[in-house]
């Protein structure tokens, strides 16, 4: 069997370009049941909080008057806040739900499980992923708050502080925003490779897998959000350009009716919803960098074929498993 043939193996050493190939292959190989499983398990939740996070939006400035100047920064703010939480709830549970579905995959094998399958695995480890996804959110919530309150008390000392800050924020979040979700998602993947561990264990095996490969990921998760950013952007843009023209028409009215709040709302949430299934493939990347990394230190999955070598079982575990 060659190599293009055999099952999609996740212990191996991966270069940048194999990573995008064989996120690419896992998707083409498993679409309906993955995205399937994104949809039963993931969509509701995102969808809720989507609703919830556009219809903030488009309530809170959306009084048909002229908003004050002097709001505009708490209505930036604000609306920073609540998309960060979203994305962090839904980022958080898309990573639970594809992290299972990686071990299902690993344990079963290619087109052996069903979105069923994967749903017993979530919910057999519910109290372990409930607490992970505790501890993660607030790990994640209160760094962003010092964080947030540091940048904002510096920038009060002058207009220069505050330029300086907003200018040193944006840069520090570009270099940190992906290597740090990198790790926290693969805190989700290092619990199910190691039998549902508790999180503080994991936490030490992704910090493990994660160290001396700050750059490698930096470029590897961008080129990634670059691509699903692209893809999610075209596919939500029809819901957008309708809340666009709907906003639009309402600017000279003297205020907006319930109706039309309510159909920006529900054509900015399916937008956003959309964004976030099509972001799911970020997590299949991060557990190929996860475990071709874990492979190179540990050398695991190298050892498990060494030892099935000459075994009646080696055709049927390469197969299935690798």
């Amino acid at each position: 069997m060659s190599e293009a043939q055999a099952p999609l193996r996740f212990e191996r050493v991966r270069n940048f370009g194999k990573i995008f190939g064989e996120t690419r292959r896992f998707i083409r190989e498993n679409f309906s049941v993955f995205f399937k499983t994104i949809l039963f398990l993931v969509g509701p939740i995102a969808l809720l909080t989507c609703t919830l996070n556009m219809f903030f939006q488009v309530n809170l400035i959306a009084t048909g008057e002229t908003p004050e100047f002097s709001k505009f920064g708490s209505y930036i703010a604000l609306t920073q806040i609540y998309t960060q939480i979203r994305w962090g709830i839904n980022g958080l549970v898309t990573a639970i739900v594809v992290s299972h579905f990686v071990k299902v995959y690993r344990e079963k094998g290619q087109g052996k499980f069903t979105v069923n399958d994967v749903t017993r695995s979530v919910l057999k480890d519910f109290l372990g992923n409930l607490l992970a996804f505790v501890v993660m959110f607030f790990s994640v919530a209160l760094i962003s708050t010092v964080l947030g309150y540091l940048i904002y008390g510096l920038a009060q000392v002058s207009i220069g502080a505050a330029i300086l800050m907003i200018f040193a924020g944006w840069l520090a979040y570009i270099l940190i925003r992906f290597p740090f979700w990198y790790y926290i998602f693969s805190v989700f993947f290092a619990r199910t490779a190691n039998d549902n561990a508790n999180v503080f264990k994991a936490m030490g095996i992704a910090g493990k897998m994660f160290s001396g490969n700050w750059w490698s990921t930096w470029m590897i998760c961008f080129c990634m959000w670059l691509i699903l950013y692209i893809v999610g952007t075209a596919i939500s843009m029809p819901a957008q350009i309708i809340a666009m023209i709907a906003q639009l028409s309402t600017l000279e009215m003297s205020d907006k009716s319930a109706n039309m709040k309510l159909l920006e709302t529900a054509l900015l949430s399916l937008g956003e919803f959309a964004k976030t299934i099509i972001n799911s493939v970020f997590c299949v990347t991060v557990a190929l960098q996860f475990f071709g990394t874990k492979e190179k230190i540990d050398g695991e999955g190298t050892k498990k074929i060494v030892e099935m070598i000459g075994s009646k079982q080696e055709d049927e575990s390469v197969e299935y498993t690798y």
